[in-house]
C-alpha cells in the first residue's frame, strides 16, 4: 500500500484545511523543509497541493510548487485548480510525476479523457464528498452528482486512479468517511487512494487489509509528529507471510527452479514515464515471484553529471551482461533515447528481447525499428486503465517467460 505525504499550500504557508471553507490549520513549518522531512522519510511519491488555486483565488503557489518540484528526484503528485489542458502541460512539463484533477473531472470529462490520452498513468481524479455529494470549486459546491454516480465513467476515460475525501472527515469518525471509500473501490478496477482517514498507525494497518484501497494520502498527522513518516511506511509494506500453496505449484510445474533477472528498457524522460515504469515493475515482481527487474535509471547509483557517456553507457552494459531476459517498452519511444543502444547490445550478445507495444495503430518510426529488434511482442490494449494494462503485460510475460524456461 503506497503512503502518499502531503504538503498543502496557501498563502506560501503549509496548511491544513479544514472542512469549513476559509478555514485553515498553519503549521510552523516551511515548504521547503515539509518537502525534505518527507524526502528524508522515505516517501516514494508526494502530493502537493494549492489551496489558492482550488479556491479560485486571484493569486496561487504556482512558482513555489515549481520550486518544490526541481529541489527533488521525488515523484511529485500536483493537486488544486488545476481546470485547462494547458495547465496539465505545464505541470508536467514543469516535471510533475502526476496532475490531479478535482472540479474539471465533474465539469469536462472530454478534457479528462485528452489529459489521460496524452499522459498516460499521470491523470488522477480527486473526488471529495460531503453528505454523500460530489463537492467542486475548493469544496464550495455542491453538485447533484453522488461519488457511485461517477465513478465507473471516471475509469473509462483512461485515468490511473482516484482519490476519495470526505470533507466532513474532520467532523466526523473516520470509519464513516472510510466506508464510502471502501464501497468506490469496489465499484471500479483503477487504484482508489484514501484521504484524510490516516490519523495512526492503527489507521494505516486498517486500510492495509482493505485489498481494494491502494493507498492513503497523509498531512496533517505527518506534519505535526503524531505519526512518523517511517513508522507509517513500515506498516504500509507489512504483508502476509503464507504463501498460497497453488502459486506454489503452478511455477514448479511451469519448470520455474530459479530466478530470472530481467532489464527493463524504458523511454524514461518525464515523470510520469517513471512513475509507469515503476508500477510496471511492481506488478510483475508482486505476480511473478521468481522475477526481478532492474530499471537502470532507478535503480543504478550513478553521478551522471560527472560522468561521460561512455562511462554511463559501460554501467548500462555491465547490467545487460548480467541480465537473462530484456523487456522493451516500445510505446512512445524516440529515436535519441538510450532504447536503441540497449536493444542493439542485447541483439548482439544474444540476450532475449521481449517488446511490448499497445495494439494502437500509430507508431513512431523509431518504434518500428526497435521493434523488429525484439524476439517476441507482448501487445496490451491501448486505452484500458494503468492496473488493467500492467496486469495483462504481466500476465503475458510471465507466460512467455514460463514456457521458454520449461523448454
Amino acid at each position: 500500500m503506497l503512503i502518499i505525504p502531503e504538503i498543502q499550500l496557501q498563502d506560501g504557508k503549509v496548511v491544513t484545511r479544514s472542512s469549513v471553507a476559509g478555514q485553515s490549520y498553519i503549521h510552523d513549518i516551511e515548504p521547503q523543509e515539509a518537502l525534505r522531512k518527507f524526502v528524508a522519510g522515505g516517501a516514494e511519491m508526494i502530493q502537493i497541493v494549492d489551496v489558492d488555486a482550488a479556491s479560485g483565488h486571484s493569486t496561487n503557489n504556482e512558482a513555489l510548487i515549481r520550486q518544490m518540484i526541481d529541489q527533488t528526484d521525488i515523484p511529485i503528485q500536483v493537486a488544486g485548480g488545476v481546470r485547462t489542458l494547458v495547465q496539465i502541460n505545464d505541470w508536467f512539463e514543469a516535471g510533475a510525476a502526476r496532475v490531479v484533477l478535482g472540479t474539471i473531472a465533474i465539469t469536462d470529462a472530454p478534457l479528462v479523457v485528452e489529459a489521460a490520452n496524452r499522459h498516460p498513468g499521470g491523470i488522477i481524479v480527486h473526488l471529495a464528498t460531503r453528505d454523500g455529494y460530489v463537492m467542486i470549486d475548493g469544496w464550495k459546491t455542491q453538485t447533484a452528482f453522488q461519488a457511485q454516480d461517477l465513478i465507473r465513467d471516471l475509469q473509462m476515460t483512461g485515468i490511473a486512479g482516484v482519490v476519495h475525501k470526505d470533507t466532513e472527515s474532520l467532523d466526523i469518525e473516520f470509519a464513516e468517511a472510510l466506508a464510502l471509500t471502501e464501497q468506490l473501490s469496489h465499484d471500479v478496477s483503477i487504484p482508489v487512494y484514501s484521504s484524510g482517514t490516516v490519523r495512526t498507525l492503527d489507521d494505516i494497518a486498517r486500510l492495509r487489509y482493505m485489498p481494494n484501497i491502494n493507498g492513503a494520502i497523509v498531512s496533517h498527522a505527518l506534519l505535526t509528529g503524531e505519526l512518523d513518516l517511517e513508522d507509517a511506511l513500515r506498516v504500509a509494506a507489512e504483508k502476509e507471510v503464507n504463501l498460497e500453496p497453488e502459486s506454489i505449484t503452478r511455477n514448479v510445474n511451469m519448470g520455474i527452479h530459479h530466478g530470472v533477472r530481467a532489464y527493463l528498457a524504458a523511454y524514461n524522460s518525464s515523470q510520469a514515464a517513471r512513475v509507469w515504469n515503476l508500477q510496471l515493475r511492481e506488478t510483475l515482481t508482486e505476480d511473478n515471484p521468481y522475477m526481478e527487474m532492474l530499471i537502470p535509471q532507478h535503480d543504478l547509483d550513478l553521478d551522471l553529471a560527472s560522468m561521460s557517456r561512455r562511462e554511463i553507457q559501460a554501467a548500462y552494459e555491465s547490467e545487460l551482461d548480467r541480465a537473462d531476459i530484456v523487456v522493451v517498452v516500445l510505446e512512445g519511444v524516440e529515436a535519441e533515447a538510450w532504447t536503441g543502444f540497449e536493444c542493439g547490445y542485447a541483439r548482439a550478445h544474444g540476450k532475449y528481447i521481449y517488446g511490448i507495444t499497445s495494439d494502437h495503430a500509430h507508431k513512431l518510426p523509431s518504434q518500428t525499428r526497435f521493434e523488429a529488434m525484439c524476439d517476441e511482442i507482448i501487445v496490451f490494449t491501448h486505452g484500458d486503465d494503468v492496473t488493467k494494462t500492467h496486469a495483462e503485460i504481466s500476465h503475458a510475460l510471465a507466460t512467455r517467460v514460463m514456457v521458454k524456461n520449461a523448454g
